[in-house]
C-alpha cells in the first residue's frame, strides 16, 4: 500500500518510527531461525543504539550498502544482504510500494501470479491470436542508467528532494562478495533483495502503459508478470500492432524477448503455457499444468529420495505442492495428476517410488 504523507521528504517518510518499526519486525520473523553467528542477532542486541544511527545516516544521505554476499540456490545466484541493508531495503520498499503501478502488472504485493492465471483463464475464449513472451535474463540485463531515468520523475512527485534516488543508485553499484572475492557490479538487480520486484516493475511500465491503453481501447487483454506477458488479440492485424508496440518498447529499455519461450500467432488447439499453468480454450475447464511444472516438481521427488530423505517428508512436500498448484486456480486437480502419473516421466516415478497412494490421498484433501 503507498505512505502518502504530503509535505514529507520521501527520505523523512522512509525513516518514520512507524515505517522502521514494521521493517524491522518483518526482517526479525524472517531471520529468526538464522545460525547464532549471523549479523541479525548482533543487531537485535543493539537495536536501540543502531536504529537512532541508521536512520541518522539515511536522513544526511551517508548511508552507505555493505558487500552483498552472493550464493548459489539451486542453479540460481542469489544476494544475501546483511541486517541493516535488508532493514533498508524493506523500509525503502514500504514507501515505494503502490497498491498498483499499472492494472496490467501482477507481482506486486496484493495481487500474485494465481490471480494473473485466473483473469486470463476467464477470457482466453474470446480470442484467437496471443502474444506470449518474456524477457531474456531479466533482472540481470537490466540497464542502471534506463531504470534511474524512470525513477526519476516517479520519485519527484512522492516527494523526494533527490536523497532517495542517490540511495537506489548505491544499491544498484553494488559490490558482490563470492566466495570473499568482491565484484563491482554495473548491470542488473540482485535476487534477494525485497526492492528488486517494484524496481522490476518499473522498469517495464512505459511498456504497460503503452500497451494497456491500446489493449484497452480495443478490447483486448494484456497480463504480465515480472517478465513474462500475454496479449490476447482478436486479429492478426491487431497481433501486428501490438507486437510493434512490445519490440518498440523493448528496444526503448535494451532488453530483447526470449528467443526460446516466445510465442507469436494463432492460439493453439493445445493452448499455451504461462505461470506454470497450461491455458486451453475450448474446455470446461481451460487451465491445467504445464509440463515443466510437472517435469520440475518430478525432479525436486528424486532429490529428496537421493537425499534419503524420509517417507514422511517426502509426503508432506507432495501435500504443500498440490495445495500450491491448486490455491487460487479452480483446476480439475484428480485429472492433472492422473495424466502425469500415466506418463513416461510418471511411470519411471512409480517404478522408483510408490508414490501414486500418497497423491490419490492429498488430491481429496486439497
Amino acid at each position: 500500500m503507498m505512505i502518502s504523507r504530503r509535505g514529507i521528504a520521501l527520505m523523512d517518510q522512509v525513516t518514520d518510527k512507524a515505517v522502521i518499526s514494521t521493517a524491522w519486525n518483518q526482517l526479525c520473523q524472517q531471520r529468526q531461525g538464522d545460525h547464532h553467528n549471523q549479523d541479525i542477532w548482533h543487531l537485535r542486541f543493539y537495536w536501540p543504539v543502531k536504529r537512532d544511527e541508521i536512520c541518522q545516516r539515511l536522513s544526511q544521505g551517508e548511508y552507505n550498502f555493505s558487500p552483498c554476499r552472493s550464493v548459489v540456490v539451486q542453479g540460481e545466484r542469489v544476494s544475501l544482504w546483511c541486517a541493516e541493508d535488508a532493514l533498508v531495503l524493506k523500509a525503502l520498499t514500504r514507501v515505494l510500494s503502490r497498491d498498483e503501478l499499472s492494472p496490467c502488472c501482477y507481482h506486486l504485493q496484493g495481487r500474485g501470479a494465481k490471480a494473473c492465471v485466473s483473469q486470463l483463464k476467464g477470457c482466453v475464449d474470446q480470442y484467437r491470436f496471443v502474444c506470449r513472451s518474456d524477457v531474456d535474463s531479466y533482472y540481470d540485463s537490466i540497464d542502471h542508467g534506463v531504470l534511474l531515468r524512470q525513477l526519476a520523475p516517479l520519485l519527484i512527485k512522492l516527494g523526494d528532494d533527490g536523497r532517495v534516488l542517490a540511495l537506489i543508485e548505491r544499491l544498484l553499484q553494488r559490490v558482490d562478495s563470492v566466495d570473499g572475492a568482491l565484484f563491482p557490479v554495473f548491470r542488473g538487480l540482485s535476487k534477494g533483495c525485497a526492492l528488486s520486484p517494484l524496481l522490476g516493475a518499473i522498469y517495464l511500465l512505459v511498456m504497460d502503459r503503452q500497451l494497456g491503453e491500446f489493449c484497452a481501447r480495443r478490447g483486448l487483454k494484456y497480463f504480465r508478470f515480472m517478465d513474462d506477458w500475454v496479449i490476447l488479440c482478436k486479429t492478426r492485424r491487431q497481433l501486428r500492432q501490438v507486437v510493434r508496440i512490445m519490440n518498440q518498447c523493448l528496444d526503448a529499455v535494451k532488453q530483447c524477448k526470449h528467443p526460446y519461450k516466445t510465442y507469436i500467432g494463432r492460439i493453439r488447439e493445445e493452448g499455451f503455457d504461462f505461470l506454470g499453468y497450461r491455458i486451453t480454450p475450448g474446455t470446461e475447464r481451460n487451465v491445467s499444468l504445464a509440463w515443466k511444472t510437472w517435469a520440475n516438481h518430478v525432479s525436486k521427488l528424486l532429490r529428496l529420495y537421493e537425499q534419503g530423505a524420509s517417507w514422511d517428508r517426502i509426503a508432506e512436500y507432495v501435500k504443500h505442492w498440490l495445495v500450491w498448484v491448486r490455491s487460487g486456480v479452480s483446476i480439475d486437480l484428480g485429472k492433472v495428476i492422473s495424466e502425469a502419473l500415466g506418463s513416461d516421466m510418471g511411470q519411471r516415478l512409480l517404478r522408483l517410488m510408490p508414490i501414486d497412494a500418497v497423491y490419490r490421498k492429498y488430491v481429496g484433501e486439497c
